[in-house]
């Protein structure tokens, strides 16, 4: 091996140990009281213990967190659906496109969000 390649793969170690430790930091440093991101379950999280509230949109979880809620109505043959995530509304919209509509609630979303439930019909139909 060259010294090159023994300086490279030193380096490799290096930067391995310190992502070891900052991982380790991390975990036990987080602020359970704040929303985080768990990688192994996939989901959003705050909380520990029996307390620990998880989902999987941030959003919704950041309403619980902070105490309030948002609302996203549509009509869906005849039936008024409310969901509290926006990304709700777009799943909803692929597999509901027929039907589904915004019209009264138009209060609900804002123009961005008018705009992508518009595109996406347009693809859809």
């Amino acid at each position: 091996m060259t010294g090159r390649e023994e300086s490279r793969n030193e380096r490799y170690r290096q930067i391995d140990k310190a992502c070891t430790w900052m991982e380790r930091w991390e975990e036990k440093n987080r602020d359970h009281r704040f929303p985080n991101y768990d990688a192994k379950k996939n989901v959003w999280y705050y909380g520990e213990g029996a307390g620990r509230q998880e989902d999987v949109y941030l959003d919704r979880l950041l309403q619980k967190f902070a105490g309030y809620e948002m609302r996203f109505r549509y009509n869906w043959q005849g039936e008024i659906v409310t969901r509290k995530v926006f990304a709700e509304v777009l799943e909803d919209m692929v597999t509901r496109y027929k039907g589904l509509s915004i019209e009264g609630f138009e209060d609900d979303y804002n123009s961005q969000q008018r705009k992508w439930l518009g595109l996406i019909r347009e693809k859809l139909v």
